[in-house]
C-alpha cells in the first residue's frame, strides 16, 4: 500500500512540475485533437494537430499538419509543414511553416514566414501584417500597416495603413488608404485596385509603370531608382528572414519540449534508486519478453478501460486506467530514454553517477526525437523502442509490487 501511494504521489508531482510556472496544458502525440476547452496556456505538439475547442490564454502549437479551428483569447505561436489558423484570436499570431493559411479575426498583429502564405478573403487583422515567403496571397481587411518580402505577392486586402511590398512580382487588386512603397520586377494594378495616397516605386518599366493607372492612384507617384539596389538584397533577405522565423518558432517549441523532458528525467532519476537500473537488467536478460509486455500494455489497456466503463460501478477504475495510460503516452520518450541510458551503462560495464545518467538520458531523448523525423520508418523505430523499454519497466514494477506483498 505504501508503494502504491508513493506511485500516486510521484505521478501527481510529475504532472504538475513538468508544466511551466504558470498554469498550462500540455498535449503531445502522433495525432492530437483538442476536444475540450482549455482554460490556461496550451502547448500542443504532434504529427497531426487539431484544436477544436477554445483556448482562454496563449496557444503554442507545432506539428506536421496543424489546424486551429477554435477561438484563442490571447496569442498564437504555431510552426509546422501546413498550418491553418481559423477563428478569433484576441492577440498576435506568429506562424512559420511550408504552407500557411490564415482566416478568421486577429485582434493584434500577424507575423508569418513560409513557402506559401495565404490570408483568406473575409478575414480581418486589426494590427500590422509582416510576412516573408515565396508565394504570398493577401485578402481580407488589415487595420494597420503591411510589410511583405517575397517572391510573388498578390494583395487583395483592404488596408487601412501603409504598405511596403518588395517582391519579384507584385499584383494589387485591393485598396490602400495609406502610402505605398513598391519594388518589383513587375508591378500590376487590377481595375479594382485603389491607392489613396502617395506611391513610391521601382520596377523594370521605370517611369512608364503607372502611365495608364493614374485614375487608380490618388496621391503623387514617384519613380525611385534608389529602391533598385535594395531589390536583390531584400529578396535575398526575405528568404533568410523566412528561414529565421521558422527556425525561431521551432527552437522555441523544441526548447520547451526539451526543458519539460529534462525536468521529467531529472525527477525520475533523483526520486528513484535502482528501479530503472533493474528495468535495464530485465531488458537485457529478457529482451523479447519486454517487447511482449510493452505491446500488451499499450494494446490491452484501452480495451480494459472500455470494459470497465461499460458498467457504472467500474467508471472510477476506467478513469484511473485512462489516467495511467495517458501518463504512459505523454512520458513515454523520457522514460524510454532513462531505460536506454541504464542499458548502455550496463552493456559498457560502467558505473555512472546520477548526473551522467541524466545527461545520457537527455541525449537518448534527443536521439528519439531526431529518429522520429525520419519519414515512414522513423516513428516505427520509436514505437518499437518504447515497447521494449516500457515492457521492462512494467515487468520490474510488477516484480517489486508482488515482492512487497
Amino acid at each position: 500500500m505504501k508503494r502504491l501511494l508513493s506511485s500516486f504521489f510521484l505521478t501527481a508531482l510529475l504532472s504538475t512540475l513538468t508544466l511551466p510556472a504558470l498554469a498550462a496544458t500540455f498535449k503531445a502525440g502522433e495525432t492530437v485533437k483538442v476536444t475540450t476547452p482549455i482554460n490556461d496556456n496550451a502547448y500542443v505538439v504532434g504529427g497531426q494537430v487539431t484544436v477544436d475547442q477554445p483556448v482562454l490564454k496563449d496557444l503554442v502549437v507545432a506539428g506536421g499538419n496543424v489546424l486551429v479551428k477554435a477561438n484563442v483569447r490571447e496569442d498564437v505561436l504555431a510552426a509546422g509543414g501546413t498550418v491553418f489558423v481559423q477563428g478569433a484570436v484576441g492577440g498576435d499570431v506568429r506562424i512559420a511553416g511550408g504552407n500557411l493559411v490564415i482566416g478568421g479575426t486577429i485582434g493584434g498583429d500577424l507575423v508569418a514566414g513560409g513557402g506559401t502564405v495565404t490570408l483568406l478573403d473575409g478575414s480581418s487583422v486589426k494590427g500590422d501584417v509582416v510576412i516573408g515567403g515565396g508565394d504570398i496571397n493577401l485578402g481580407g481587411t488589415v487595420g494597420g500597416d503591411v510589410l511583405v518580402r517575397g517572391g510573388r505577392v498578390r494583395l487583395g486586402s483592404i488596408v487601412k495603413g501603409d504598405i511596403d511590398l518588395q517582391a519579384e512580382d507584385i499584383s494589387i487588386s485591393g485598396s490602400v488608404d495609406g502610402s505605398a512603397v513598391l519594388a518589383g520586377k513587375t508591378i500590376s494594378l487590377t481595375p479594382d485596385a485603389k491607392l489613396m495616397r502617395d506611391v513610391r516605386y521601382w520596377s523594370t518599366l521605370g517611369e512608364e509603370q503607372f502611365a495608364t493607372s493614374q485614375p487608380q492612384i490618388r496621391g503623387t507617384v514617384t519613380f525611385d531608382p534608389t529602391l533598385q539596389p535594395l531589390q536583390g538584397k531584400k529578396f535575398e533577405r526575405a528568404g533568410k528572414w523566412t528561414a529565421a522565423a521558422i527556425i525561431t518558432a521551432i527552437i522555441g517549441v523544441g526548447g520547451f519540449l526539451l526543458l519539460s523532458a529534462t525536468l521529467v528525467i531529472l525527477l525520475l532519476v533523483l526520486l528513484t534508486k535502482t528501479f530503472f537500473a533493474d528495468s535495464a537488467k530485465f531488458l537485457s536478460k529478457k529482451t523479447w519478453t519486454s517487447f511482449l509486455y510493452g505491446f500488451l500494455f499499450f494494446a490491452a489497456t484501452p480495451v480494459a478501460a472500455l470494459l470497465f466503463l461499460i458498467s457504472i460501478i467500474g467508471i472510477p477504475i476506467a478513469l484511473f486506467i485512462g489516467f495511467l495510460y495517458a501518463f504512459a503516452i505523454v512520458f513515454a520518450n523520457p522514460i524510454t530514454a532513462i531505460v536506454l541510458a541504464h542499458t548502455l551503462q550496463l552493456r559498457r560495464g560502467a558505473k555512472w553517477g546520477k548526473p551522467m545518467i541524466i545527461l545520457m538520458s537527455v541525449l537518448f531523448y534527443l536521439a528519439l526525437k531526431i529518429v522520429h523525423l525520419i519519414p515512414i520508418v522513423g516513428w516505427m523505430i520509436c514505437v518499437v523502442t518504447v515497447l521494449f523499454a516500457f515492457g521492462a519497466v512494467l515487468a520490474t514494477k510488477w516484480a517489486k509490487w508482488t515482492k512487497v506483498r
